[in-house]
């Protein structure tokens, strides 16, 4: 059984709950750990990440409570070569506001745009480039990056064996990638394809998530992300116990992004939680 201790909160799992109130809760249910975001109030915004709190208080309710920040979502359009100076900045921004924090990781996420048109080698060699800027700049405060491929048919990187063949070509030694049951659903990855082609040593971190419904695969859209539930489609509880065979030792992260979520208080909050952590560990 999967530890309690290996699961996480992502933020979108509790928009409406301040993270003064979320970091204490967490703990309470035996969590150790959470993932804050840059967009959960809209579109990016670096200093909604500590919620407009000092990095001081947050880092004194983190000891308090003994929680840990996994990871910062995200840096988008991570493999857009001509973005690369904005993206620079942002991420020294993100590492700078929390690096007395023991922050872990930050989260990489690619293209989405139907006006795309480089070709897929070009796109390669982009974020191949991008992901050697993104590391040196990483190293210098002692955190790693995360990429996390998206599944959407606009992605410009939707597979987690193109996510490794970009780590392998970068030669970066501080870069894996995130396993999203949402976007394996979208990509059509299945359990015989991650077996052959995916190297769990190459997994830094799993997002779960639920869709219910009847709604065609190409139509998913993140409005469609709730907390787990037996009627999931995608069958995320059953493919954390696949991930789990292959060896992944890490950290499980409840991802949900309905706007639904939003309305929840503190009580559905843990309700909801424990109800997925005990899916996943039946």
């Amino acid at each position: 059984m999967i530890a309690t201790d290996r699961f996480c909160l992502n933020r979108k799992a509790a928009p409406g709950i301040s993270l003064s109130e979320t970091i204490p809760a967490v703990a309470k249910l035996g969590l150790k750990s959470i993932e804050v975001r840059n967009d959960l109030y809209g579109a990016p915004d670096n200093k909604s990440i500590l919620d407009h709190m000092t990095s001081d208080d947050v880092k004194k309710l983190l000891t308090d409570n003994n929680v840990h920040i996994e990871t910062i979502n995200a840096i988008g359009n991570m493999d857009n070569r001509q973005m690369i100076d904005e993206n620079l900045a942002s991420l020294k921004e993100m590492l700078e506001m929390t690096k007395g924090l023991n922050l872990g990781k930050i989260i990489f996420c690619p293209v989405r745009s139907t006006e795309d048109h480089r070709s897929s080698t070009q796109r390669q060699a982009d974020a191949v480039a991008n992901v050697r800027d993104y590391s040196k700049l990483l190293k210098q405060y002692n955190v790693d990056g995360l990429i996390e491929p998206l599944g959407f048919t606009d992605s410009t990187l939707r597979t987690p064996w193109e996510g490794q063949k970009v780590i392998d070509e970068a030669g970066v030694d501080n870069f894996t990638l995130v396993a999203d049951t949402f976007h394996y659903y979208l990509a059509g990855v299945t359990p015989q394809q991650f077996n052959d082609k995916v190297n769990v040593n190459y997994i830094g971190l799993v997002h779960l998530s639920a869709v219910m419904g009847s709604k065609a695969r190409e139509a998913l859209d993140d409005q469609d992300r709730y907390m787990l539930d037996p009627k999931d489609i995608m069958k995320s509880a059953d493919w954390a116990k696949i991930i789990e065979a292959a060896g992944y030792q890490g950290l499980y992260a409840f991802e949900p992004f309905s706007d639904d979520l939003k309305q929840w208080d503190l009580t559905k909050v843990k309700s909801e939680l424990l109800n997925s952590v005990k899916l996943v560990q039946s």
